[in-house]
């Protein structure tokens, strides 16, 4: 009963409504990391010049932000749908963008949300307290025990990579490969059952003739 209850909540909101309370909450994220590193004096990270990352900083990020949407996409092919199931929140968000709206969209929400974690309550909180606040964030995995271990891991992982490189960039381009890769997927799988979907109706409207 209660899972009907998630799925018809869900089920309620538009694609374009989830859209928009994406963008509101990455907009609270950014507002909330501007008014903490003012009150707290916190300088603010995102530094041009380190734009310029080394050949170590690129393996990172690159590294990191390949391998969990590797993993994920291996995970769904090999563990049952539940225990990978968000609801089909993500499904919803990024399943009808286009590549260019996945790419503006990912971009957004990874400087949010390294300004906020990384940039800013990492440097007041620590390492160990932020991931953990981070993780807690995405509720909705809370209860999934495989996807709520890969967020924790993932966010102590951004925050490690924070503190060995002290260049927010790393963590933020790794975030953004992330987001980016595996809402491409999201939307390429979308497209794919909807051309299955088109071609199962034509096949059955030619029965019909």
């Amino acid at each position: 009963m209660r899972k009907s209850v998630k799925n018809n909540w869900i089920d309620q909101i538009t694609p374009k409504e989830l859209l928009l309370n994406v963008y509101f909450s990455q907009s609270l994220f950014m507002i909330a990391a501007l008014a903490l590193a003012f009150f707290f004096n916190v300088s603010f990270p995102w530094v041009l010049n380190d734009i310029d990352l080394s050949v170590n900083e690129w393996l990172l990020a690159l590294s990191t932000g390949l391998f969990l949407p590797f993993l994920s996409i291996q995970l769904k092919k090999r563990l049952p749908e539940q225990s990978l199931d968000d609801g089909g929140i993500n499904d919803k968000i990024f399943g009808s963008l286009s590549y260019i709206h996945i790419f503006f969209l990912t971009g957004i929400i990874a400087f949010a949300e390294e300004w906020l974690f990384r940039g800013v309550l990492q440097s007041l909180l620590g390492l160990f307290l932020t991931s953990m606040i981070f993780a807690v964030l995405h509720v909705r995995y809370i209860k999934k025990p495989v996807l709520f271990s890969i967020v924790c891991g993932l966010s102590f992982w951004l925050g490690m990579i924070y503190e060995m490189t002290d260049n927010i960039w790393v963590p933020f381009l790794a975030h953004f490969l992330i987001d980016f890769i595996s809402g491409c997927w999201i939307a390429n799988q979308n497209k794919s059952n909807n051309n299955i979907t088109d071609s199962e109706n034509g096949s059955v409207d030619r029965d019909e003739e």
